[in-house]
């Protein structure tokens, strides 16, 4: 609080001394307060947020969204009374569990975001370690962290930010926020043994701010930031561009198992209108066409479906957000046609052009023609995420992706295998002729 007093000619009482307390929403120098208030560069939040990531584990695990991998007797089971995942390892060295979103997420420069967690990390167990954050599995990112060490009888809870070659651990003692431990401005003490919502806020350019907060009461508590420019000199993390992810893994031994680190909802958002905001490209298939061989049915049993034109990330661009925005389907001679777009479609090489990347360098993806492919049987078409039908005359389907619904490429293996999208063809005639032609936004 600051004292405020009013100018001689509106004062409420004789003496003109008039001194009320009053809350100052900017110091002396005019910078922000209260920091769960404040962008990293000092601005007070007025704009509206967007929200660009969510899930809540209501119906399940989610393997469409979370890539999951365990080591030894690790394990992740949905709770579905609670709309929950528990995150389980042993008490063998080694056993470890992680579990990571499939895409990476959206950032605009000059934006800050925020990433919420509710989880229960449970009590501390010496051995046992467990990380919060987003990063990747070559720890380039931030994280907040049960470390599986205890310092002095206390466990030591770690607020991390690493380009993956230098990890900067700022551990309790030396937080510069509301430590949470009953010395802290708010004199609350936080309790892992009971469900939290922990909350970090960054902005990147390489040198901005990493607020590591845990949302009690109503109120964001910083517990530590990461102050990072006219600090180091190298960015804090090499890309924005980062899968949310959760760890727990035995460094040692550690009787009294199995050990939980309980997942509920996440959130991702970001200050401000997000938008499409990127650089479009465009892929078609040879003006010649794919060669259907097939009809549509063969003797009533069975459909003839057949690759026409793909694209995935290329393997050294994993990290890469593409966004599809439309695709167009037709035939040579403008005939009908049946289509669908298709995540993880199992594929022959039969017919297959191979992978070629686009013209622009820059770009993220690259892409496979074919020429007559065998066709592909339904049980193979992985993921229908959009299908219909061109009728002949109109020339061509063109499909409109929804902007609201999230067809962005995804990985999995971990981060290190591309998702693949597939436009994928069938007629009611033999011997046709199908076309494609693919649009979509990069965010770099």
């Amino acid at each position: 609080m600051s004292q405020y007093s009013v100018s001689r000619n509106k004062h409420y009482h004789r003496g003109n001394n008039d001194i009320h307390d009053v809350v100052m929403v900017a110091d002396e120098f005019g910078y922000i307060k209260e920091q769960a208030n404040a962008t990293s560069k000092g601005r007070l939040k007025v704009s509206p947020y967007e929200t660009v990531f969510f899930n809540t584990f209501q119906y399940g695990i989610e393997t469409d969204v979370w890539d999951t991998e365990v080591t030894g007797t690790a394990s992740a089971t949905w709770d579905s009374e609670n709309s929950q995942v528990i995150l389980s390892v042993g008490g063998t060295a080694g056993d470890k569990i992680v579990r990571q979103t499939r895409t990476t997420q959206r950032y605009i420069p000059g934006r800050t975001s925020t990433v919420s967690y509710a989880v229960l990390l449970g009590t501390p167990a010496e051995g046992i370690r467990k990380r919060i954050g987003m990063f990747d599995q070559s720890e380039d990112g931030f994280w907040f962290e049960d470390s599986g060490v205890w310092v002095d009888g206390v466990p030591n809870y770690n607020c991390t930010v690493s380009n993956g070659n230098t990890p900067i651990s700022v551990p309790r003692s030396q937080w510069n926020g509301d430590k949470l431990d009953g010395t802290g401005p708010s004199g609350i003490v936080a309790d892992p043994t009971k469900i939290q919502l922990i909350s970090i806020e960054y902005e990147w350019y390489g040198a901005g701010a990493v607020k590591f907060g845990w949302v009690i009461d109503g109120n964001t508590h910083v517990v530590h930031t990461h102050h990072n420019g006219n600090h180091y000199i190298l960015p804090w993390a090499k890309t924005p561009f980062l899968p949310i992810r959760l760890e727990m893994e035995a460094l040692s031994t550690v009787a009294g198992g199995p050990f939980l680190l309980t997942q509920g909802s996440n959130s991702l958002i970001s200050e401000g209108s997000v938008g499409k905001i990127g650089i479009g490209e465009n892929v078609s298939a040879p003006f010649y066409g794919t060669r259907m061989a097939a009809a549509l049915t063969n003797a009533g049993t069975s459909d003839n479906w057949y690759p026409i034109l793909s694209i995935r990330l290329k393997a050294a661009d994993l990290k890469g957000i593409v966004l599809p925005a439309s695709f167009q389907v037709a035939t040579v001679d403008n005939t009908n046609v049946f289509y669908k777009l298709c995540r993880n479609a199992v594929l022959t090489n039969g017919g297959a052009n191979g992978w070629t990347a686009l013209q622009d360098e820059n770009s993220f993806v690259e892409y496979q023609t074919y020429t007559a492919p065998t066709a592909v049987p339904v049980a193979s078409h992985g993921v229908s995420i959009a299908s219909g039908f061109a009728i002949g005359g109109g020339g061509g389907a063109n499909v409109v992706l929804d902007e609201q619904t999230v067809y962005q490429l995804g990985r999995t293996d971990m981060g290190a295998t591309s998702d693949t999208l597939t436009i994928m063809c069938a007629s009611s005639n033999t011997g046709k002729d199908a076309i494609a032609s693919m649009t979509w936004i990069e965010q770099r």
